[in-house]
């Protein structure tokens, strides 16, 4: 499966192994909309890594066959929290 990173999701400055653990570890997801027609988003809200009480959200568009665009990392606003 195809990965992209998009240059929006470094500008809260989160490494990529922390985004990817928030996302295997997550705590919560939720589908959102996506932009483009077939395209959904998956929100992904966990912690960075196993040893803190901090939280993540990470925002994932999908579109068929199976294209993963990573877009969106950044500290755990209030838009999110419900998912902790």
């Amino acid at each position: 499966m195809p990965v992209e990173w998009k240059s929006s999701a470094a500008k809260h400055f989160i490494p990529r192994d922390e985004v990817i653990y928030a996302m295997t570890h997550a705590t919560g997801t939720e589908e959102v909309e996506g932009a483009k027609p077939g395209q959904t988003n998956t929100v992904y809200v966990g912690h960075p890594h196993g040893q803190t009480d901090r939280y993540i959200e990470v925002i994932v568009a999908t579109w068929p066959p199976d294209n993963l665009v990573i877009f969106h990392a950044m500290p755990l606003t209030d838009l999110y929290r419900h998912l902790t």
